[in-house]
């Protein structure tokens, strides 16, 4: 009777800590967005709905008929030569060493998304394919890192329907949305957010005067990026990113006013036009 008795115990037991079919999905989804901090920002748009997903696409396509191919490119590759700078003198930047793998496996997939993302793919909206970019490799830096260690994640399931996950350091509430889990406080605002940036793409315009001038900084940029990445000290990185800096900024402040003017607005810190 009593070894009875024990086995019902356990049964009960063992079916009382058994995750409920929300909180096996929301587990799974919290691991693709925690994988993002490895560097995999494939796995976090994966675990978005498809509606976020195409919703996020098209403000993306609307942005790209918006600006030109020229400029575009110049960002794309003043991107890639600062990311690739920050990547080479990791140990010149502020960054505290317990922090550093996690800064070179985001750095070296900004890099790579940088790089794949070209201005075809922005019209295109091709938003996954460029995702999957393999994170750009530089001996003796990404070769020497640890494997990405996944966080042991805990979730328990609320009252309201939604999941409570944590990774031992911090908690995050997952919703449920069109089938996914995701964040809660990604859902909050978010068709508000896409409605506004629409709303602004609608009347936005690169002015010809500040095209110019981007035409300028972009190179100035992407020089800057490749003398400090040949820094052989912090002392060395830290003042050839200063000395190119001020002349960065005062063209940057030059560009606001004349668009403030042109535009016929007071306030010298747009840095765009509204189309009338």
């Amino acid at each position: 009777m009593k070894k009875l008795l024990f086995l019902a115990l356990a049964a009960a037991s063992v079916a009382a800590s058994a995750a409920t079919p929300s909180e096996t999905a929301a587990l799974a989804a919290a691991k693709q967005f925690y994988a993002a901090k490895g560097g995999d920002f494939s796995a976090a748009w994966k675990a978005l709905p498809a509606s976020y997903q195409t919703q996020i696409t098209d403000v993306v396509k609307l942005f790209a008929t918006k600006i030109d191919e020229s400029l575009w490119t110049g960002a794309q590759g003043a991107l890639k030569d600062v990311a690739g700078a920050a990547l080479k003198k990791i140990e010149f930047l502020d960054i505290d060493e317990e922090d550093r793998p996690d800064a070179i496996r985001l750095i070296a997939k900004a890099a790579a998304v940088a790089k794949a993302a070209t201005y075809a793919d922005l019209k295109a909206g091709n938003i996954a394919k460029v995702l999957a970019a393999e994170p750009l490799k530089m001996p003796g830096v990404t070769d020497k890192l640890p494997a990405f260690k996944m966080p042991k994640i805990t979730v328990k399931q609320n009252d309201d329907g939604t999941v409570e996950v944590s990774d031992g350091e911090d908690d995050e509430t997952f919703a449920l949305v069109d089938g996914k889990w995701i964040p809660k406080e990604l859902t909050e605002g978010f068709e508000e957010g896409i409605k506004e940036a629409k709303a602004n793409l609608a009347t936005f315009e690169v002015p010809a005067e500040m095209k110019s001038q981007l035409a300028m900084i972009f190179p100035m940029i992407s020089s800057t990026a490749k003398k400090a990445a040949k820094a052989a000290t912090k002392e060395e990185f830290e003042q050839t990113v200063g000395q190119a800096a001020m002349p960065i900024m005062m063209m940057a402040m030059t560009m606001a006013n004349q668009d403030g003017g042109a535009a016929g607005d007071d306030d010298e810190d747009d840095d765009v036009r509204m189309a009338e």
